[in-house]
């Protein structure tokens, strides 16, 4: 089961409705995840736990993990395509199928 770390300026109310999304669609697309919501500051002590990041504000650090950034969850912009590149990203890695 892949593991995703979504992240918003207060770890609230933007990360809650994009992982609301997230979650959606991967359970259109049959993949198993596990969502988790924080703030950038709390990003460092957990992302050697997940396998990919969406940020819906800018995290300028390198973390070892991938980061999509996930402003069209705001914007509504682009949304569709974000998230095909997430389900994209789950399915390559063979562990969300």
């Amino acid at each position: 089961m892949m593991k995703v770390l979504v992240v918003c300026g207060t770890g609230g109310i933007t990360s809650a409705i994009a992982e609301k999304e997230i979650q959606e669609e991967a359970k259109r697309n049959g993949i198993s995840i596990t969502t988790y919501r924080c703030t950038p500051l709390e990003v460092n002590s957990r992302a050697s736990d997940v396998d990919l990041i969406v940020s819906t504000t800018v995290l300028e650090d390198d973390y070892g993990v991938p980061i999509i950034n996930g402003l069209p969850f705001i914007t509504k912009i682009g949304k569709d395509k974000v998230l095909s590149e997430i389900m994209d990203y789950l399915k390559k890695t063979n562990k969300g199928v």
